[in-house]
Parts: structure tokens; sequence; C-alpha cells
């Protein structure tokens, strides 16, 4: 008999009675849910059943169902795994799957049979439909996978799948993995005391959600089918979360006593060394240490030895280190992810639409302005250098409302979705899906970005006009006054695909990482030659005037994010200073008369090889602008004012 073993049971439990506690199942189940697993028992058949009228399906009791007994939890099966961005993979290559789908979501082929037409054509046809539709029926859940956390999106059975919507439902249900089998299932229990026989079976496709904005979020994916009050789709007057401190994310320690830069002793360290004297520095990066060459510069081992640490880590201890080590300086400002975390970099192109006068009131002014009735409300609160985008986590409703207001407008709907704080395109999609879209803004932190549908694209000659984004390195040497230098030389990235607004799995056409794939082609070009191609391509448009207005972007960007002290804004240290990547790509301006620059992100500690690789001097010259006094005529760098 399963469950003799209580060690069996009790090991169970230790592993999986936090995750069935949080899905608010209660405690009389978990044994049967145990027993149920181990058996592989699937036995809801036994106390309901599917009817159709022919469209329409509805599940419904066949005999009384008690909340009361332990055995009515029951197991549903996941008849489809899978990735969000391999799901036109998935419906070619897994034999069966598309007409599974067909089927389960009432998406027929073109020719209307369903089944029999197994044309080509026609089955790409019916792969595009279905790409659309599941995500109606599709859920996810997370799970941890070395150091990322993983999306994972599953569809039920056909019982699963079938279970009608109530406002008063009698079932509810949540997915449960099982840590040591490796496999998910969702279970289903009553939360009524008893469903008597020939009752509809329902439940709450909002999953129980209980803020009224994000409720009407979710129930506007099925907007043809339940009436949305998008009255529901504002934000309350605060946030309920509060973003700069959550996540793990940490207030900051701050030196209240430091001398000013000029007399502060990391200043006068550093500001002293020559070649006879240099500064040590500290990095982690074995590329960066073999590339600091210059005799101002002396690569030592230990931090603790160091003038200047480079950390791969956040640092976080900013009174202490003056405490500790008022000599030092390290590669990092406080409150710098105001900048490096993109829901917080939102707010911060938000904040510079601010007046001046007014910024103290920023975050509030701002909430005010995601629940105006104004019909350009969305684009009057980004800036001319930033797309358009929200925070799934806080702001889910009034994005919602933007996307509803964009298609009864009849506008461009594409989006992409981004993770907070991951980089390389990691978890990014690119969709005009809105179930996607919210269904993902459940599984970890998020934004989402309107998809930038008319940029200026790069001919190449072996491929045609494609996608190309620019990376300019910036060097932070001050906060207060504000002081930026930008490396003089840049980068870009290439997408390896023709762009057009479609097909947004295809990732070498709407994607422009390739250095991190093993089968993807790396193309690359200097920017001196790139300029010179650049300019024939758009002879009207000279880089040098690209250039400019990138500058003023990157300035607006800085001043904006440190015009607030902590935890909204970056705050000044002597004993900082900082290397950041800055990625943008140029749009084109409604009546392509102009090219705009659009920053994406902004990363600290950037991947830096391929800057050493091609220019030997890129550290020794960072650091000079960075650490000492000299002449920035005589190196590659440009005081952005």
């Amino acid at each position: 008999m399963i469950g003799k073993d209580a060690h069996e049971y009790q090991d169970f439990l230790t592993l999986h009675k936090a995750q069935l506690a949080h899905a608010g199942i209660p405690e009389h189940y978990y044994r049967t849910v145990y027993e149920k697993i181990e058996l592989e028992k699937y036995d809801s058949g036994d106390y309901m059943m599917m009817l159709t009228d022919g469209v329409n399906w509805e599940v419904q009791s066949t005999t009384t169902i008690e909340s009361g007994d332990a055995n009515t939890i029951f197991l549903v099966d996941h008849c489809w795994t899978f990735h969000a961005e391999q799901v036109k993979k998935a419906l070619r290559g897994i034999p069966g799957l598309a007409q599974r789908m067909s089927s389960l979501t009432g998406v027929g082929y073109p020719d209307g049979d369903g089944y029999e037409s197994e044309e080509e054509t026609g089955l790409e046809e019916l792969i595009e439909k279905l790409t659309e539709k599941i995500w109606d029926l599709a859920e996810t859940y997370t799970i941890q996978k070395d150091d990322e956390k993983v999306t994972v999106c599953y569809m039920m059975d056909e019982l699963g799948s079938r279970i009608s919507h109530s406002e008063t439902p009698n079932m509810k249900m949540a997915p449960f993995f099982h840590i040591t089998k490796q496999f998910a299932v969702t279970l289903m229990w009553p939360i009524e005391d008893e469903i008597p026989p020939e009752t509809s079976i329902t439940r709450d496709i909002t999953l129980g959600e209980t803020d009224g904005g994000k409720r009407a979020a979710r129930l506007a994916i099925f907007r043809d089918n339940i009436e949305i009050d998008t009255g529901d789709l504002r934000m309350g007057e605060v946030e309920k979360l509060n973003p700069y401190t959550m996540y793990g994310r940490k207030d900051q320690t701050l030196p209240d006593d430091a001398p000013d830069d000029s007399e502060h002793p990391a200043s006068l360290r550093v500001m002293s060394a020559t070649p006879a004297d240099p500064i040590k520095v500290f990095t982690d990066l074995k590329f960066m240490a073999e590339a600091l060459t210059d005799p101002l510069f002396k690569v030592v081992n230990s931090d603790k030895d160091a003038d200047f640490i480079s950390s791969s880590d956040i640092f976080d201890k900013f009174k202490e280190f003056y405490k500790e080590h008022p000599t030092k300086i390290i590669n990092q400002f406080p409150n710098e992810n105001v900048v490096c975390c993109k829901d917080l970099l939102l707010k911060v192109a938000r904040r510079s639409m601010i007046p001046d006068e007014d910024r103290e009131r920023s975050d509030e002014l701002i909430i005010e302005r995601l629940n105006s009735e104004s019909k350009s409300w969305a684009e009057d609160m980004h800036p001319w250098w930033f797309p358009i985008g929200f925070d799934l986590v806080n702001e889910l409703p009034v994005f919602v409302r933007n996307y509803l207001e964009r298609e009864a407008a009849g506008l461009d709907n594409s989006w992409i979705i981004k993770p907070w704080n991951l980089s390389r395109g990691r978890g990014t999609y690119v969709t005009s899906n809105l179930a996607m879209i919210v269904k993902l803004a459940y599984t970890s932190p998020k934004v989402v970005q309107k998809y930038i549908e008319d940029p200026v694209l790069f001919y190449r000659g072996d491929v045609g006009r494609v996608k190309f984004d620019v990376r300019y390195v910036i060097l932070l040497k001050s906060v207060k006054p504000l002081k930026i230098f930008k490396y003089n030389v840049f980068w870009l990235r290439f997408a390896n695909k023709p762009f057009a607004l479609d097909e947004f799995d295809k990732y070498e056409k709407h994607f422009i990482v390739m250095n991190y794939s093993e089968t993807a082609e790396l193309k690359q070009i200097g920017d001196l030659e790139f300029m010179e191609m650049f300019e024939q391509q758009y002879p009207d448009h000279p880089w040098e005037g690209i250039d400019r207005r990138i500058c003023e972007m990157i300035k607006e960007c800085f001043t904006s994010a440190s015009c607030l002290p902590p935890p909204r804004g970056m705050a000044h240290s002597a004993q900082s200073r900082a290397i950041y990547a800055l990625d943008m790509m140029l749009k084109w301006n409604e009546d392509k008369t102009e090219m705009v620059p659009q920053l994406l992100e902004c990363n600290f500690n950037p991947d830096n090889q391929r800057a050493c690789k091609y220019h030997p001097n890129f550290y020794n010259h960072c650091l000079k602008a960075l650490l000492s006094d000299v002449d920035i005529s005589e190196i590659p760098v440009t005081e952005i004012s």
C-alpha cells in the first residue's frame, strides 16, 4: 500500500509542504497528493465529465464532490510543456502535437476540417494560428536551474483546459512541481463544501488575483468573451510594492562625514601616482588584468593591496568602505542600479520629463500620468530617447489599457519583454500577443517596452537590410558634479536576417546578440568602417550629428539618475568610478527626416573582451580618464558636457 513507509511521506512533506501551503491547498489533501502522484492516479474522470454542444465545452460533475473528502483533490496532466521561444519548433517537430492543440483550442486547419489537411502550407498556417491561440490557455511556473530562474510554460489536458471561468468558482487549480521526480502536474480541489452532481465545474482564470487592476488585466485576455471595464485598468494612488527595495535590493550605506573630493584620501592617493609609484589595481577579470600594461598601473593579486578595486560583485557598503579603506576606490557608485536595472531605468527616463521643481514628487506625478485620461498619456510620459515602457510588476493594468487603446486605434502592438536584471538577451521575447505578455508577467520581474517598429536599418551585402545596435562605453568619474566621458570607439552588433515586423520567434531576425551563440554568425565591423558605410547608405545623416544626439541622451539620462538621493537616485562618492556600456538603437521619426537614438539598457561591468582584443589599450585609456588628471586629448575619450 502506498504510504506505508512513513519516512517516504515525511521526505515528500519536507520537500513540498511549503509549495502546497503557498498554493492554498488544505492540509488534509497532502497525503492524497503524495499517494496519487506515486500511483500516477488521474481519477478526475470518476467525478466529472466533458460535454459539448459542438462549439462550446463544459466540464460537469457526475457525482457529489465534497471538500471534506481527502480523496477529492485531482491531478490534471500537462499535455505539453514548453519554453516560450520554442512554440513553433515544437508544433512542427512533435508528431501529433499540432493536431491535439488544434482540437484543444478550437483552431482548425485552413480548410476547416481540423484534422485531414496535412499539406505543408496548411500545417504552417495552422501553426501560425496556434502560436497565437495557445497563450489563452497556457499557464506558467518558474523553477531554479543553476543560478537562474527558468520559466516553464504548459498546457493542461483537455479536461483542465475546458474548465470555464467564473467569478464564483467551485474549484481551485494550482501547478505543482515534484522536486524528486522533476515533473509537474496541476492540482485541482473543491473550494465549496459540496458540489452536487450535474454541476458545471468552474475556476478563476485569474488564479485568485485580488488586485482589481491586475485582475482586469488578466481577464482582458478573454475580452472577446468577457466584458472588460477599462476603468479598472488603473494603478492605485501609491504603489503597493517599493521597487527600490524589493527582490533583494538593499539600502546602501553611505558615509556622512567624508571630506570633499579634492581633500579625500582616495583622490589624493591616485592623483599622486606616478610610474615609480603606480596605482595598484585588483580585478577579478583575467582579460582586464592582462590588458593593464601602462606603467601608471600595477596589477595586484589581492584587493587588500589595491588602490583601485574592479569587482564583478555588487557592492553596497560604502560607509564601511570609507571607514576601513579611505584611500581605496571601487568600480561602482552608490545606488547605480537605478540605471542598471531595467525597471528603475524606466523610472529614471520618465523622471527626466518632470520639471526640476517637481522631481521630489516624481513617483507620485508619474502615477497620476499613468492614470491620465489624455489620449497621449503614454507618449507624454517618456522622453524622446526612451521607448514607451511599463514595469509589469507594478504597472500591468496600465500596460493592458495602453495595449487596448492602441488596438482600438489600429496602431502597431508589437512589444519586447525583458527581465529586470538579465543581459545578453536572456529571457527576452518579442510579441504582439497580449495573452503571452500577461502570462509571462507573472513568472519573474519584467518590463515591457514598445518594440521599435521602424528602426534605422543597415545594409549588409551578404544578407540585406538588418537591425543593428550600437554600444557606447561610458566612464563615470563623478556624480556631483556630473562628469562623464565616452570612449571614442564604439561597437556594433547586427542581426543576421533581413528585418520585417513579423516572425518574432526568429532570433537572428529580431535579436542582435550573436557572440554567445555557437551556431549564429557573428558579423563584425569596426566603428570607422561602419561610419563610412553608414554615411554612404544615408548621406543626409552624417554620424557626427547622430553622435551629438547620443551624447545629449546620455547627459539627460545620468542627470535624471542623479537628481534625487538614494534609493531613488545615484549618490556621489569620491571612492567611486564606473565603466558602463550603453546599448542603443536608432529609429526614424514620424516623417523619416531624423534618426532618433533609443536607449535600450545600461550594463554594469560589461563584457569588454572584444574591446581589449581590437583595442589593446582600452583599459589603460579608461582608467587613466577615471583615476588620473591626464590630459584627455592624449587618449581616445571625450567629455560629455
